[in-house]
């Protein structure tokens, strides 16, 4: 069944604009008497029909009840910011990965420093990607796609980590623990995965990393670019969770 997410699904009659109306009529290719799921964001979902188009609004009536979707345990995803687009591919894949909040960081080797208007218009682009990843891999919730913020200043604001927490990292010179190794024996029912930059973390920023509660963890002996890194780790933990 397509899938598309509303600010609002507890009304009967529901009203769909805009992009979203395109998207149903274009990208979806959608027509009167189809029966799609809405969504929230929130995981709430309903089944609504769609009764009338035109260009730029679509009318709809909810015709089953609003139901809430129950999670598992939380994944955020901590990644300090590529070169290029390749953040793009990150929240894509991440996105259909489970992840439930993207956290773009930038440390002391990050090349990517986006600020001002370019943020702004980066974040934008990056929360409309998460939406229509989310969409397209019929999920029932959109990853929050937090602020560009500096990685000790992050540090600084998860600290403490709550218990039911694992803060697992992927660095280059561990070389004892792999990743496989910190998931099998996990007992927390939330993880928290940091991935550095193109350069690695330096010293001083693996040792505040440790200090807030992080798990250091070998992703093999090859070096892996900062994507592949991220979606390499998710993988496992879905695994280690089916």
């Amino acid at each position: 069944m397509k899938r598309i997410f509303l600010e609002d699904i507890t009304s009967n009659e529901i009203k769909i604009i805009g992009p979203d109306a395109r998207h149903l009529a274009y990208a979806l290719r959608a027509k009167r008497g189809d029966r799609i799921t809405a969504v929230d964001g929130s995981g709430n979902c309903a089944v609504i029909e769609l009764i009338d188009f035109d260009r730029e609004t679509i009318k709809a009536q909810r015709v089953g009840e609003v139901r809430k979707v129950v999670g598992g345990g939380k994944i955020i995803l901590a990644d300090c910011l590529p070169k290029q687009n390749r953040f793009e591919t990150i929240i894509e894949k991440a996105t259909e990965l489970g992840v439930d909040k993207i956290q773009p960081l930038i440390s002391e080797r990050t090349i990517a420093r986006p600020g001002g208007a370019r943020e702004k218009n980066k974040l934008e682009r990056w929360r409309k990607i998460a939406k229509e990843s989310s969409e397209q891999c019929a999920r029932d919730t959109i990853p929050e796609i937090g602020d560009v913020l500096k990685l000790d200043d992050w540090l600084k604001k998860i600290s403490p980590l709550d218990r039911d927490w694992l803060f697992l990292f992927c660095w280059e010179l561990e070389k004892s623990t792999t990743v496989r190794e910190v998931l099998s024996r996990c007992d927390k029912e939330n993880i928290l995965v940091l991935i550095g930059p193109e350069g690695g973390f330096s010293e001083r920023e693996v040792s505040e990393i440790k200090s807030a509660g992080g798990v250091s963890a070998s992703l093999g002996d090859r070096i892996l670019k900062t994507d592949t890194a991220a979606i390499s780790v998710l993988a496992m933990i879905n695994y280690e969770r089916m």
